[in-house]
C-alpha cells in the first residue's frame, strides 16, 4: 500500500431546476482528504472546516466508513489516519456526501495502488450515495449528465461556458435529502413531464455547445421545486426574482441552498437572494463560486 495519499473533490449543485436526478455542476468549494496508513487497525479522524457540528469524527465518519469497507473488500484491513479539510457546507444540497464518497473511493484505490477507471468510480459511488448526477460531477468536473442502466452509470461532461457567473446562497440550516424526497409525488402528468424534458434537453444542448445563451424558462421546474417550497422558506420568492443580470436560479440539489446563474453583477444577485431569504427570517451565507472543470480526477495534491 502507498505510504500516504491525498484527494481533492469539488462541491456539486445537482438538479438545476429541470435536470432532476440527471444533471449537475461542479463548484469551486473543496473537500481535501489526506490518508496515512497505520500499522495497527485503528482509524483516527481529524476534521477542520465548515459545519463541524454536523460531521462525525470517529470510525463511523462517512469517509472513514467507506474506506474501511472498500479496503476490507480487497483484504486490506490496516487502520489509517484521516486528515479532512472541508469547505463544502454539510447537509445543504451541495454534494457533501457525494464528495465524501468519491474522495473515499479515490483514496482507497490510490492507497491500494489500484487503477482508477471513470465508470467504475462513478458507478461504485452511485451505489453508495444514490445519486449519479452528484457523484459524476464530483468526479469529472464541469457540467455533467448521467444515466443509470443495469448497475452501470454512464456519464458525460463538458466545461462550463466561461461568461457565466455563479453564486451560491446557503441558508444556516440543514435539510436532509431523505426529508426532501418524501414530499415528492409518486406520479407526474404528461404535461409536467414534457415541460421538464423540453427544458432539460435545451439546457443540456446549450451547455454542451459551449454557449451561455440561457433563459429563465430553462430553470422552470415542475418535478421537485414546487413540492419542496414549504421546506425552504423564501424559495418561491427567490425563484420569482428579477434582475437584468440574473439568467436563472434554482435549488441546489434538494436544497436548502440556491444557485444563481448570472451575466455580470454576481455579487449584487447574491445579496438580492440573501435579502429575500432574510425577509423570511432565514440567515444565509453568500459564496461567489466558479465552475470546477477538473473534478476529483483532475486534482493532483502533494502527499
Amino acid at each position: 500500500m502507498s505510504e500516504r495519499v491525498s484527494v481533492r473533490v469539488p462541491a456539486t449543485a445537482a438538479n438545476l431546476g429541470c435536470l432532476f436526478d440527471c444533471g449537475a455542476i461542479a463548484l469551486s468549494l473543496y473537500l481535501d482528504v489526506r490518508v496515512t496508513p497505520r500499522v495497527d487497525d485503528e482509524i483516527v479522524v481529524h476534521y477542520r472546516g465548515v459545519n463541524a457540528d454536523r460531521v462525525r469524527v470517529g470510525a463511523d465518519n462517512l469517509i472513514a466508513r467507506t474506506m474501511r469497507e472498500t479496503l476490507g473488500g480487497w483484504g486490506k484491513t490496516h487502520g489509517f489516519e484521516l486528515d479532512i479539510e472541508n469547505q463544502i457546507p454539510v447537509g445543504a444540497g451541495v454534494g457533501s456526501s457525494a464528495a465524501a464518497i468519491v474522495g473515499a473511493l479515490a483514496a482507497s484505490h490510490r492507497l491500494a495502488d489500484l487503477p482508477l477507471f471513470d465508470e467504475e468510480i462513478v458507478s461504485l459511488a452511485t451505489l453508495r450515495e444514490g445519486h449519479p448526477d452528484n457523484v459524476a460531477a464530483a468526479w469529472h468536473g464541469g457540467f455533467t449528465v448521467a444515466v443509470e442502466s443495469e448497475g452501470r452509470v454512464l456519464s458525460y461532461s463538458c466545461p462550463m461556458p466561461e461568461p457565466l457567473g455563479l453564486v451560491l446562497v446557503v441558508p444556516d440550516y440543514a435539510l436532509s435529502t431523505e426529508e426532501a424526497r418524501k414530499v415528492l409525488p409518486a406520479k407526474y402528468s404528461r404535461a409536467d413531464a414534457v415541460h421538464n424534458l423540453q427544458r432539460a434537453a435545451v439546457l443540456t444542448a446549450q451547455l454542451f455547445s459551449g454557449k451561455a445563451e440561457l433563459h429563465r424558462c430553462f430553470f422552470d421546474d415542475r418535478w421537485h421545486q414546487p413540492f419542496r417550497s414549504h421546506l425552504v422558506p423564501g424559495l418561491p420568492e427567490v425563484l420569482a426574482l428579477n434582475h437584468p443580470d440574473l439568467l436563472g436560479v434554482c435549488l441546489s440539489g434538494a436544497g436548502p441552498s440556491l444557485l444563481a446563474f448570472t451575466r455580470r453583477d454576481t455579487a449584487a444577485i447574491g445579496e438580492l437572494i440573501q435579502n429575500t431569504l432574510a425577509e423570511k427570517q432565514v440567515k444565509a451565507q453568500i459564496y461567489l463560486v466558479a465552475a470546477d472543470d477538473r473534478g476529483a480526477k483532475g486534482w493532483i495534491l502533494p502527499d
